[in-house]
C-alpha cells in the first residue's frame, strides 16, 4: 500500500512521540521498572516492553500493528499499537503462563492512550514495590515477632 507523504510524515511523527513518551516513563519510574526494545517474533512480548525492576512475574508489552502484508518493506510504519499488561499465572503442576490482566489497542490518532496505560502500569508497579519496602513484606527483621499463622 502506497501512503501519501503527509500520511507518512504524520505516522513517523506519531511513532517518534510515542517512543519519546515511553522513554520518559522509563526515566520517571527508573528504579521501579526496566524498559526494553524487543522483537515479538523472538521474545513473544512486544516491540516495547516494561518489566518491574526486580521481578519477572509481570510485564507491560506494546506491539506495533501495520496495515498491509508486505513485511519485507523496511520503511513500513505502524498504524496502531496493541498493549497488554500480563502477569505470570502458576498452575498446580508448578508451570506458569502469561495471563492477561488488561489489554487494548490504540490507533495512530489515539496513540496517547498507550502512554496513559503504560504510565498507569509503571505507577502501580512502583507503588507495589514501595509498599513492599515500606511494610517489610517479605523482609522480616530478626527481632520482629513471628507473623500469626492460620
Amino acid at each position: 500500500m502506497n501512503r501519501s507523504e503527509p500520511d507518512r510524515e504524520r505516522l513517523t511523527a506519531t511513532m517518534t512521540v510515542l517512543d519519546d513518551g515511553l522513554n520518559r516513563i522509563a526515566r520517571k519510574y527508573d528504579g521501579s521498572v526496566r524498559f526494553f526494545y524487543e522483537d515479538p517474533e523472538t521474545f513473544g512480548a512486544g516491540h516495547f516492553v516494561f518489566y518491574p525492576e526486580n521481578d519477572t512475574r509481570s510485564r507491560f508489552a506494546i506491539e506495533e500493528q501495520y496495515t498491509g502484508t508486505d513485511w519485507s518493506d523496511d520503511e513500513r510504519l505502524p498504524t496502531s499499537w496493541t498493549w497488554t499488561a500480563e502477569r505470570r499465572v502458576r498452575h498446580p503442576d508448578g508451570t506458569s503462563v502469561w495471563g492477561v490482566e488488561r489489554e487494548g489497542e490504540s490507533r495512530a490518532e489515539d496513540f496517547w492512550q498507550v502512554l496513559v496505560e503504560a504510565e498507569n502500569w509503571a505507577r502501580r508497579t512502583q507503588n507495589r514495590a514501595t509498599q513492599t519496602a515500606q511494610f517489610g513484606i517479605g523482609h522480616r527483621r530478626a527481632n520482629d515477632p513471628p507473623a500469626p499463622r492460620l
